[in-house]
């Protein structure tokens, strides 16, 4: 299985592969879990999230001053989320445990490996994402990642709640090569190619099926779920919610880019 090699590819040989489960204990299950220091450090795959978040930071240093010393400290950064971004789709897609109607029935339950696994990996990013906005003072992007952190965190040490988390981080991935490919494309001086046309439409459609089709049935799941955790559902809303805020723009640039990947446009000024 190219999953499970993959995993023991990155796994530390000190991490069982079966491990029990931390859980935090609250007044009530709906109630704010707070994580304490050593809690996060007994966590599930915690070398592993240490090991991924120098992998991400080491990565950036030598894209920013070796590959891509002419370019800006974004283009890094945005080579980074790439690549972070087709791990992760991988990662949970390879997690699902079945791809149908009722994919998402097993809300609030026990993690698998896998999804704990997979959402290892991508909390390490968001911590190291979420640095590098802070240093570039990108808080819109800071509020996002703070929200992923939460829900992540959570669905990671108390080991359940990973078919929500796990879909949400899929849906939320699957444009994000397409959205990074925007900014490189614009620093390549290719924003007016026909590629970048295309590409922005990929990203638009993409972004508007997975967050505001798809997204919206399972956030309503994870927030009438007893079993989930606040910050699980408050990741999951506040995800929703800065969506919506980004797709009215996000529809107004598909409805530019179609006019003119179909002539619209040039034929107007023609006319003019």
């Amino acid at each position: 299985n190219l999953s499970n090699n993959f995993r023991e590819t990155f796994v530390s040989r000190d991490t069982p592969k079966r491990v029990s489960p931390i859980l935090i204990q609250t007044q009530h299950p709906q109630s704010l879990s707070m994580f304490s220091i050593h809690e996060l450090r007994s966590a599930p795959y915690s070398q592993d999230i240490q090991k991924w978040f120098l992998m991400w930071s080491i990565s950036f240093l030598f894209l920013r001053n070796i590959l891509f010393r002419s370019k800006t400290a974004d283009f890094s950064n945005r080579f980074v989320s790439i690549v972070h971004a087709l791990i992760a789709i991988y990662l949970s897609y390879e997690s699902f445990e079945s791809i149908d109607s009722k994919m998402f029935d097993k809300v609030g339950t026990k993690n698998t490996s896998a999804q704990t696994y997979c959402m290892a990996v991508s909390l390490s990013y968001f911590i190291y994402d979420c640095l590098y906005c802070i240093v570039t003072f990108e808080f819109d992007a800071v509020v996002h990642h703070i929200f992923t952190i939460g829900g992540l965190t959570s669905g990671v040490v108390n080991q359940k709640s990973g078919v929500e988390l796990v879909g949400c981080l899929f849906l939320m991935e699957v444009s994000n090569p397409s959205l990074h490919l925007r900014s490189l494309l614009r620093e390549m001086r290719m924003k007016d190619s026909m590629f970048s046309t295309l590409n922005d439409l990929l990203f638009a459609v993409l972004f508007l099926v997975c967050r505001l089709v798809l997204g919206p049935p399972l956030v309503y799941k994870t927030l009438t779920c007893k079993n989930s955790d606040l910050l699980v559902k408050l990741g999951a809303f506040g995800i929703l919610a800065v969506s919506l805020l980004w797709g009215w723009k996000i529809v107004k640039m598909f409805i530019s880019k179609a006019k003119r990947l179909l002539g619209m446009e040039t034929r107007k000024k023609k006319r003019a």
